[in-house]
């Protein structure tokens, strides 16, 4: 397979006069740490690498999502904003991302566009200049008011769109909406998003000429995947021979397992099946060196190498949804129900109409699923969320719910939850009139997580940090605290130590 792999780039090497440039997008600190760590990487954490990770090369990094705004409040107790601007001092080259779940914020619920318009202008104006935004349903009319809100302010946009396994989510469906992307909305990326890591090779040698040549030379096509079946890292690489500009990665050891591809591991690969990648592998080594004794240090995994898993072509469970949902369930004290639990998300998926899953609906039907394990029968408890998604709040939905399921998710759900969608009404001057002089960072938050947990914020801590050490440094300081000394001389191509 390499070997035709590495005579299909050539060919095109040959006929274009000139090798291929693959970039690599950053996304250790949003979706490498969320899918590993269930998202409770610090700010701290990320501030002693940043220069680095700047440094790398990378085409640009994502930075922060709603559930690190969630997880940064609710259990971290730190401000998410300051994250962006501590990051933003740092990142002095490689342009930051920030991902939007279109009209939804936290809650998984639609909220009005002025509050979503807001959102997406304070995380512009504290230092994000790629706005990445998502809609499961991939429902234009829910994705416009962000896209004009970044565009208007002259951030660049890209458009994911989450790959699925369902009847209808063929080739052309995707290179129709990659064309829409570029004609109706200007976006400047399109991204092919795999959040459960359920692509084939075989899907991919279609699926990225497709929507390359729907977008042609308008927009950057990238492409995103993750490990969970063990596939991931080949399937960057068929990506990039079949039409990805750019591929995201996480640096070992935040990669791997539930988390995306290797940055380490796909630059080498790409550069041997011959295309040219930009980033700094030394560096690369010494973020991770750093992120390993992070790990440690916090008693965290890091991602390994995972074996070949089908079932995730069932459950279709996202990475970073999957460690939340292995995390939820030890703290309920039901983790042995894990099994099934998957067993049954794959069944509700279905019958719900085969949505996306990504972000709400990973956790939407993760705790139908749930409910339907530990209860004696399915559907006889069902969350608000489900009623409202099988209702319509959420959009029109792409695939119809199974009509017996409908019924019983009605009649079992809240009565308080109107079977039609209620009208959106603007928030702002409510919020404003609410909280008066104080700025829309604080506003945002307030609105989003309540007074207690915004009172209880505090400033990023600096003096608990890690830094990043050269091995000859260590060493060197290892060495002067041994109580018998010896001689040791230590020498290299480019240099020489003796010490006593």
């Amino acid at each position: 397979m390499l070997e035709d792999i590495k005579k299909l780039v050539a060919a095109e090497t040959a006929r274009t006069g000139k090798r291929r440039t693959i970039h690599l997008t950053d996304d250790t600190l949003r979706d490498g740490q969320q899918c590993l760590w269930a998202t409770r990487m610090r700010t701290e954490h990320m501030l002693p690498i940043a220069e680095r990770m700047d440094q790398a090369g990378f085409l640009s990094l994502q930075a922060i999502a709603l559930v690190q705004f969630d997880a940064s409040v609710l259990f971290l107790n730190q401000d998410p904003f300051e994250r962006i601007r501590l990051l933003r001092e740092r990142f002095t080259r490689t342009p930051l991302r920030a991902a939007i779940r279109s009209n939804l914020m936290r809650g998984f619920f639609p909220v009005a566009d002025d509050i979503t318009e807001l959102f997406v202008e304070r995380q512009i104006a504290n230092g994000i200049r790629d706005i990445g935004i998502f809609d499961a349903l991939m429902c234009s009319d829910n994705l416009a008011p962000s896209i004009a809100t970044a565009r208007r302010l002259g951030a660049n946009v890209t458009l994911l769109l989450g790959y699925n396994i369902a009847p209808g989510y063929d080739d052309a469906l995707y290179a129709r909406k990659a064309h829409e992307a570029v004609e109706r909305f200007g976006v400047q990326t399109v991204t092919l998003a795999d959040a459960a890591g359920i692509l084939t090779i075989d899907r991919v040698r279609t699926l990225m000429p497709a929507m390359k040549q729907a977008i042609g030379d308008k927009a950057r096509l990238e492409f995103n995947t993750h490990c969970l079946t063990g596939l991931g890292p080949l399937l960057a690489l068929e990506a990039a021979v079949h039409g990805a500009d750019s591929i995201l990665t996480a640096v070992d050891p935040m990669a791997n397992g539930n988390s995306l591809p290797a940055s380490q591991m796909i630059a080498r690969n790409l550069r041997e099946i011959g295309f040219d990648v930009v980033v700094n592998d030394g560096l690369l080594d010494e973020v991770g060196a750093y992120l390993g004794a992070l790990a440690e240090r916090e008693g965290h995994p890091v991602g390994v190498p995972a074996e070949y898993e089908p079932s995730h072509y069932i459950t279709q469970y996202a990475g970073g949804a999957m460690s939340n949902l292995e995390s939820q369930l030890k703290l309920a004290g039901i983790s042995d129900k894990l099994p099934a639990v998957l067993e049954e998300i794959g069944r509700v998926r279905v019958e719900l109409g085969s949505p996306i899953m990504v972000t709400p609906y990973p956790a939407i039907i993760g705790a139908q699923a749930v409910m339907n394990v530990i209860n004696s029968e399915r559907y006889k408890v069902v969350p608000d969320e489900v009623k409202k998604y099988v209702c319509g709040y959420f959009g029109a939905l792409p695939l119809p719910v199974d009509a017996n399921v409908k019924d019983k998710v009605i009649a079992n759900g809240s009565k308080d939850v109107s079977l039609t969608p209620p009208v959106i009404e603007p928030v702002l001057p409510g919020l404003r009139k609410r909280y008066k002089n104080i700025g829309d960072d604080e506003l945002l938050l307030r609105y989003m997580y309540g007074d207690e947990k915004v009172n209880g914020l505090a400033p990023t801590g600096t003096g608990d940090s890690y830094s990043v050490h050269h091995p000859v440094v260590d060493l060197v300081a290892g060495l002067a605290q041994r109580q018998s000394k010896a001689k040791v001389q230590v020498s290299g191509s480019d240099f020489s130590l003796s010490a006593n």
